[in-house]
């Protein structure tokens, strides 16, 4: 009898953390933005940019549009969040993700995601090579690269997330295209 009644306790008890777990939003599972034809995040300030952009269907994993930025292929870093209300959004959240679409034009293609605010400086979260003719799922651990605690800790005055491209087509054009969706 104590034998059954301890199975119980202990299968009630993984069926209450089943249905907790979904119930509950995953940490961090939260989308910043879609891209429907505006550049708003859920963070309150909208993505700024001077680079050329449209909304496509090409590219879109969430929802019915992508941004397509079109860009030099040197260094370019102009598709920046800026503002304090993304801190506690870097705070609250494990992981910064992002789904990147290259055409099949491409030659090369990287992106650098990087993060500075009160308690951080600039600091780049790796080099992703994006494969030509593809959509990529991209992802940056927040709490190995420092950056969670770092919105934790600081002053949430201000915090910036820039998406940084280069790259190079066929035919070597002075003007390439890197489509984002789902951050």
């Amino acid at each position: 009898m104590m034998h059954r009644c301890k199975f119980l306790a202990q299968a009630w008890g993984a069926a209450f953390v089943a249905a907790a777990c979904y119930v509950l939003p995953a940490n961090g599972d939260t989308l910043l933005s879609g891209f429907e034809g505006d550049l708003s995040s859920s963070a309150g300030p909208a993505w700024s940019t001077s680079l050329t952009h449209s909304y496509t269907a090409a590219g879109a994993t969430q929802g019915a549009t992508a941004i397509q930025l079109t860009h030099g292929t040197g260094w370019t870093q102009n598709f920046t969040l800026d503002g304090g209300a993304v801190a506690p959004l870097v705070a609250s959240s494990d992981k910064f993700m992002l789904d990147a679409t290259v055409p099949a034009s491409s030659e090369w293609r990287q992106l650098f995601i990087v993060m500075q605010g009160a308690g951080l400086g600039w600091t780049t979260a790796g080099q992703f090579d994006l494969p030509s003719g593809a959509t990529t799922a991209v992802s940056v651990d927040l709490v190995a690269n420092g950056f969670k605690a770092a919105a934790a800790g600081g002053d949430q005055s201000w915090w910036q997330v820039y998406l940084i491209f280069q790259g190079g087509d066929a035919g070597a054009p002075s003007q390439i295209t890197t489509t984002i969706d789902n951050i």
